[in-house]
């Protein structure tokens, strides 16, 4: 079974972040180069702080499972943070590319309350 975390990070707005599932991987490229997705939101994403450099912008290009074309554009990384990842968030996406990112993100809650709920059956049956 897969672990899936759900967490609200403190911003002027909120959004949840959830993490890809393995079987069904979020391909994302930053600079045409493969970078492993940490967790997503509607508004960015988290990866490695190897793979980029605070302040600065680059393009991407992310293949959503749930989505039928890749999302292309911009992410500028965030500054750091005391984690092991650091934090893109996505530059001037359009209202579809946002609402692609939106409906990804709740699929992976709604399976998350499923998994929580079995779980929570199975420890007590």
């Amino acid at each position: 079974m897969n672990d899936i975390t759900i967490t609200a990070r403190p911003s002027k707005r909120q959004a949840y972040w959830v993490v890809p599932d393995p079987d069904d991987p979020v391909i994302f490229q930053l600079d045409g180069d493969l970078t492993r997705v940490i967790d997503i939101s509607a508004i960015g994403v988290s990866i490695s702080k190897d793979a980029v450099k605070t302040g600065r912008r680059y393009s991407f290009s992310i293949d959503l499972p749930s989505n039928k074309s890749p999302i292309v554009g911009y992410v500028d990384v965030m500054p750091d943070t005391e984690a092991d990842f650091s934090h893109c968030k996505f530059v001037d996406l359009t209202t579809d590319e946002i609402d692609a990112m939106h409906q990804y993100v709740l699929v992976r809650q709604k399976e998350a309350i499923r998994a929580l709920r079995a779980a929570k059956l199975n420890s007590t049956a």
